[in-house]
C-alpha cells in the first residue's frame, strides 16, 4: 500500500510540472503571437526623447543629469545576438550641473554596439574598444541586456531559459507574471490581460550600489507594421530615470547587418592599469582612463582616487606595492561622489584603508554601502570589516614631518559641489578631478567643462598655490600654463 502511494504521489508531481511547463509555454506563446514576436528575427525602432548620464548625479540626492535626444535609433538582431544604440544628444539643463561631459555644444552623436562577446563604440566613424566602467555597459553582457529589455526580446529570452508563470491580481487587474535568469541577470515581466509586457525589471550586482534593479516599462501600445510595440519606453537603473523615448517608426525584419569590426574581433586584452610613473621622490602615478596618485608617507601610503570598479583598484594596489613595498595603505582620497571616482573606494576599504572625502558625501556613500551585495559580493562585503570615513571640510593636511600632502575643498564648481583637489607643496604637484581634464592631441574647439576649468583655475590662483606639475585622473600630466592658455583662447574676456 505505501509503495502505491509513493507511485501515485510522484505521478501526480510529474504531471504537475508537466502542467505548469505546458501552462508557461502556452502562456508565452501567446505573448509572442500577440507581440508579433514569433517570427521577428531582427527589430529597429526609433524615436525621440530624453536620456540620463547614469552615477553623475550633481550630489548624492539628484537624479542624474538629462539630456534632449532628437534622434533615438536601436538595431536588433535576435540571432546573433547584436544591437546597435545610437542617439543624438543635446544640453537642456541650465545650468548644467552634474557630469556626463556637459555642458554640450550642439548635438553630440552616441554610438555604441556589442555583437556575442564583442562589445565596441563608433567614434568619428571609427570602431574603439570601450573602457571599463562602473555601469555594466560597455561589457557585451550589459549592452545585449537591452535587447531583453524590450517586449518582444524578453518573450524570446523567456522561451529559450524556461520561464516560469504565475497569475496576480496587481491594483485589482488580473496580469501574470513571467521569471526567468540567464547568465547576464535575474528577470521578472508583467503581461497584461491582451499577453502585451507592460513591465521588465532585472536584478544584477553593481559595483557601488551593490544588488539593484533595470527596470523597463511600457504604454501606448500600438500597431507598427504588424506589430505590437509601445510608443513610449521609460527605464530606471537603480531608483533613478536612465532613458525616456516616444517611439515614432518600429520596423520589423529590417535589414540589420552588425559586423564585429577586425580591429575589435583580434584586439587583445589590455590591464586596466598601466606602468607606475615617478612624478617625484615618493610621487608616483598609476596610469589609466582614470588614474590614481600613491603618495609616500614614512610609515604608510595615501592614495589619491579609487575610481572605476574593485578589479581597477586591485590592480592599482598591487601597481603601488610594486614601488612602495612593505607599506601599508592607509588613507585613498576621494575627490567627489561620481560612480567612475567612487567604484573602487570599497576595495581599498577591505584592506583597512580609511576613506577620505568631502564630509557631506560620507551619509551618502554609508547610504550606498548598507545595500546587500549578494549577486556579486565585493571585497569588503566578504571581509566583515567595518569601513572607516573621515570627512573634509574646507582643508586638511597630512603631514609625517617630511612629506606634507594638503586637501582643499573648492566649492562652487558645476561639477559637483564636493570637489577636492591635492597639493603637495615640497613637489608643487597638484591633483584634480575632472575640472581640467586635457586630451592627447590639441584642443580645436572649447572644452566641454570650460566653466568648470575656469572656475579651478581661479581657486587655485587665490590660494596661490605653486603648482609645477598638474595631474588630472583623466588625461595626460599638464601645466598651469596650458590650462590658462586654454581659457585665455577660448574665453578670452576671463583673466589669465
Amino acid at each position: 500500500m505505501k509503495k502505491t502511494f509513493v507511485v501515485v504521489l510522484a505521478l501526480a508531481t510529474a504531471l504537475s510540472v508537466g502542467g505548469r511547463a505546458q501552462d508557461a509555454r502556452a502562456t508565452l506563446d501567446a505573448a509572442a503571437k500577440a507581440l508579433g514576436a514569433a517570427n521577428l528575427k531582427t527589430l529597429e525602432f526609433s524615436g525621440w526623447g530624453y536620456d540620463y548620464v547614469f552615477g553623475q548625479a550633481y550630489h548624492g540626492t539628484s537624479s542624474w543629469p538629462r539630456f534632449n535626444v532628437p534622434g533615438y535609433t536601436m538595431a536588433i538582431d535576435f540571432a546573433a545576438p547584436a544591437v546597435r544604440d545610437d542617439r543624438r544628444r543635446a544640453q537642456l539643463e541650465s545650468p548644467p550641473l552634474g557630469g556626463g561631459f556637459q555642458p554640450l555644444f550642439g548635438e553630440q552623436r552616441q554610438i555604441w554596439v556589442a555583437s556575442g562577446q564583442f562589445a565596441w563604440d563608433v567614434v568619428g566613424g571609427n570602431a574603439v574598444a570601450p573602457r571599463i566602467r562602473d555601469d555594466r555597459r560597455p561589457t557585451a553582457d550589459g549592452r545585449l541586456e537591452q535587447i531583453t529589455l524590450t517586449p518582444q526580446g524578453f518573450i524570446k529570452a523567456a522561451l529559450a531559459h524556461n520561464a516560469t508563470v504565475k497569475a496576480e491580481t496587481i491594483r485589482g487587474a488580473r496580469k501574470t507574471i513571467v521569471s526567468f535568469t540567464t547568465p547576464a541577470a535575474r528577470y521578472e515581466g508583467t503581461l497584461n490581460d491582451q499577453h502585451l509586457v507592460e513591465r521588465i525589471e532585472g536584478w544584477f550586482g553593481h559595483v557601488v550600489l551593490g544588488d539593484t534593479t533595470i527596470e523597463a516599462a511600457f504604454s501606448d501600445y500600438r500597431d507598427f507594421n504588424g506589430i505590437k510595440f509601445p510608443a513610449r519606453i521609460v527605464q530606471r537603473e537603480g531608483g533613478y530615470p536612465l532613458l525616456d523615448v516616444m517611439v515614432t517608426d518600429v520596423r520589423p525584419n529590417a535589414p540589420v547587418a552588425i559586423e564585429v569590426p577586425t580591429n575589435i574581433r583580434t584586439a587583445k586584452p589590455q590591464p586596466a592599469v598601466g606602468t607606475p610613473e615617478r612624478l617625484a621622490e615618493g610621487v608616483w602615478l598609476i596610469p589609466a582612463y582614470a588614474q590614481s596618485v600613491a603618495v609616500e608617507f614614512r610609515d604608510h601610503v595615501v592614495v589619491v582616487e579609487a575610481p572605476e570598479t574593485e578589479a581597477h583598484s586591485v590592480e592599482v594596489m598591487a601597481a603601488v606595492r610594486t614601488v612602495i613595498p612593505n607599506k601599508p595603505i592607509r588613507y585613498v582620497i576621494n575627490t567627489h561622489s561620481h560612480f567612475d571616482h567612487i567604484g573602487g573606494l570599497r576595495a581599498y576599504a577591505a584592506e583597512g584603508a580609511t576613506v577620505v572625502t568631502h564630509r557631506d558625501n560620507i551619509p551618502y556613500f554609508q547610504s550606498l554601502w548598507t545595500a546587500p551585495r549578494t549577486i556579486v559580493p565585493d571585497r569588503l562585503a566578504t571581509s566583515g570589516r567595518t569601513p572607516a570615513f573621515e570627512g573634509v571640510l574646507g582643508y586638511r593636511l597630512m603631514t609625517d614631518g617630511s612629506k606634507t600632502l594638503a586637501i582643499y575643498h573648492y566649492p562652487g564648481n558645476m561639477h559637483n559641489p564636493t570637489m577636492l583637489m591635492v597639493y603637495l607643496p615640497k613637489e608643487k604637484i597638484l591633483v584634480e578631478a575632472d575640472s581640467f581634464s586635457p586630451p592627447a592631441a590639441p584642443l580645436t574647439s572649447p572644452p566641454h567643462a570650460l566653466p568648470n576649468l575656469i572656475h579651478w583655475y581661479e581657486t587655485v590662483q587665490r590660494l596661490k598655490l605653486d603648482v609645477e606639475q598638474v595631474v588630472p585622473i583623466h588625461g595626460r600630466v599638464t601645466t598651469m600654463e596650458e590650462a590658462g592658455q586654454i581659457i585665455a583662447r577660448f574665453s578670452p574676456n576671463q583673466t589669465n
